[in-house]
């Protein structure tokens, strides 16, 4: 394999990875109800799931519910 396969192999696992983990969050937001999302409406999260990947997700998950989805 040359370094072109190898770099575009990483990629295209790196993107999957990407798609897969918005979409996740995504699909918990749709099935959330707007009463248990904290700080900001449901179409805000999904555009800070989807515009700020990594970190947007992240928010998402520790911010967007009240403490009792872990309970």
């Amino acid at each position: 394999m040359n370094n072109l396969t190898v770099v575009l192999i990483t990629v295209m696992a790196i993107m999957s990875v990407v798609v897969w983990f918005d979409r996740r969050c995504l699909a918990d937001l749709a099935t959330t109800s707007e009463q248990d999302l904290r700080y900001f409406n449901r179409n805000t999260w999904a555009l800070i799931i989807v515009l700020s990947f990594p970190i947007g997700p992240m928010m998402y998950l520790l911010y967007a519910k009240g403490p009792r989805r872990y309970s």
